[in-house]
Order: C-alpha cells, then sequence, then structure tokens
C-alpha cells in the first residue's frame, strides 16, 4: 500500500502559492534542494508531471490542476486533526484587515484551513489599501495584514514583518499596445504599489500615463484583462489570468525590488486573534 507524503504535498502546494522554490522552503523551514526533491518525488510516485514554468511564472500542469484542491483538502484535514487533539478549544470573533489582493489568495488557502481547524471562531474579513489599515487611529480590527516600505523602521508596537516579496510588472496574457508612453492601471494615491511603479519608470525616463485608476482589487484585475495597462503587485498575489511582464515593445521594464509583508494584532489576550496570527505567520 502506497500513502502520499504529506510533507511533499504541502512542498507542491506552498511552490505554486508563493510561486518561488525559495519562499516555499524558507515557509516550511526547509532547504530549497530539498522542497525541489520533495516536489521530484511527488511526481515519481504520481508519474506524472505537475508543475511548469513559462513567462517567469509557475505554473500547474492539468493534473496539477487536478491535485491542487485535493492536496489543499488533505493538509487542510491534516492541520484540523492536529489543532483538535493539541491544542485547546478556541472560540470568538477576529476583525482581520488585509490588502484586497492578499486575501484573493489567503481567503481560499490559509484563512480557509483555519475555518476548519477552529470552527467556533468567526471571521470578519474587510479589504483596504495598507495605508489605511495600518493609520494609527484605527482600532477597528484584532488583526492587520498589510504592506510597507522595507526600509521604514518599525515604531508601532505589536507590528511584526513576516517576509519580504519581490514586487513585479503584471499585465494581460495579450501584447500590450505600445505608442508613446506607458499605461497603468493602479490604485489611488498612497498605494505602496502605485508610489514604486511610477518612481521606477520615473527613474528610467519612461514615459508614463494613468490610464484607469481604482482601488477595489478585482477592478484592477478587470481593467488590465481588458488591455487598459499594466500594473504592480507583490510576486505572490498575481492572479492566475494575468501574468508578469518584463517588456513591452521596445521597453525593459525597470526593476521594483522588494516590499516588507507586515502583520499587526491590536490585543494579545484575544486568543481566537492570538491563534490566528500564529497560523498566518506560520504559513507566510
Amino acid at each position: 500500500m502506497q500513502h502520499l507524503p504529506l510533507e511533499a504535498l504541502r512542498a507542491f502546494v506552498s511552490i505554486y502559492e508563493l510561486q518561488s522554490y525559495t519562499a516555499a522552503a524558507q515557509q516550511l523551514n526547509r532547504s530549497q534542494p530539498a522542497i525541489s526533491l520533495q516536489l521530484r518525488r511527488l511526481e515519481e510516485l504520481l508519474e506524472t508531471s505537475l508543475l511548469t514554468r513559462s513567462g517567469g511564472r509557475i505554473h500547474l500542469t492539468p493534473n496539477g490542476t487536478e491535485l491542487l484542491e485535493q492536496a489543499r483538502t488533505l493538509l487542510g484535514l491534516n492541520d484540523q486533526i492536529i489543532a483538535r487533539f493539541t491544542e485547546p478549544a478556541v472560540s470568538g470573533q477576529v476583525r482581520l484587515g488585509i490588502p484586497s489582493e492578499f486575501a484573493s489568495k489567503l481567503l481560499p488557502q490559509v484563512l480557509g484551513q483555519f475555518a476548519h481547524a477552529y470552527p467556533n471562531v468567526s471571521l470578519s474579513v474587510t479589504s483596504a489599501l495598507s495605508k489605511d489599515l495600518l493609520k494609527d487611529e484605527q482600532v477597528h480590527f484584532d488583526l492587520v495584514i498589510a504592506l510597507k516600505e522595507p526600509d521604514k523602521r518599525i515604531t508601532r508596537p505589536g507590528l511584526v514583518i513576516l517576509k519580504q516579496e519581490p514586487l513585479v510588472w503584471v499585465g494581460a496574457n495579450v501584447e500590450l499596445n505600445y505608442q508613446h508612453d506607458l499605461s497603468l492601471v493602479v490604485a489611488p494615491e498612497g498605494c505602496i504599489y502605485r508610489r514604486r511603479a511610477l518612481g521606477a519608470l520615473r527613474q528610467a525616463n519612461i514615459p508614463t500615463r494613468i490610464s484607469y485608476t481604482n482601488a477595489d482589487f478585482s477592478g484592477l484585475t478587470a481593467a488590465i484583462e481588458s488591455g487598459l495597462g499594466l500594473t504592480v503587485l507583490a510576486q505572490s498575489t498575481v492572479p492566475d489570468n494575468l501574468s508578469r511582464q518584463q517588456r513591452i515593445g521596445p521597453i525593459t521594464l525597470p526593476e521594483l525590488g522588494e516590499v516588507s509583508v507586515a502583520m499587526w494584532q491590536a490585543d494579545t489576550t484575544n486568543q481566537a486573534a492570538r491563534q490566528l496570527a500564529q497560523f498566518i505567520q506560520e504559513r507566510i
């Protein structure tokens, strides 16, 4: 009788979700060669290829697509059983603030696993720009995930850095028409992505115009799919229907650097919020 190795399944899911072997290795506290070996042994066991690279992204093969949700289900059940028998019962409400692009990835993945592991915890999730989530007077959240510039010191009590995330140019899976300037699809003023994009293009002397502005992530991605322009996102949040871009016509797009993904907890006595914070930190 053969058994699926959960460690290899977790490596497979992490590589795809984080779009990086290195990030997956850091998340799982393993070396990159060990993560690659786990994936290779899983593919040998299942006698199929699961992941492939193209266009600067890691893609699922047809069999990888079929396995992904099943792997998430198995891992979620594993975490639920561990939590049920090794941790005290946790209940209560957690008000979570999170940027919408991270919510689109975290909600069906990490937060879904948490909800199964802790069914007595009620999650209330609000999406907003990081600058609004981290306002000093903001008291509407028990837990906040937000982006901040890496070079800024941490001055707020309870704020911790989860990881450094590369920023990438993102566009539709079609050739973008470039004539006299580069069209951008961005969030309103105050967005880190917007500020980094405009700064990098200005430094590279690339003519730019903002063709579309929207604070809603689904509105931005719809505009990009329609060919209205490029945007900037954290690497792990790029939707499957969009792709990383390195050149547009004759232009080589400039490097964007990294951004810090931070977490802030309002009250450490809230057991449910504390448990969610630990859950997120272990998986991000």
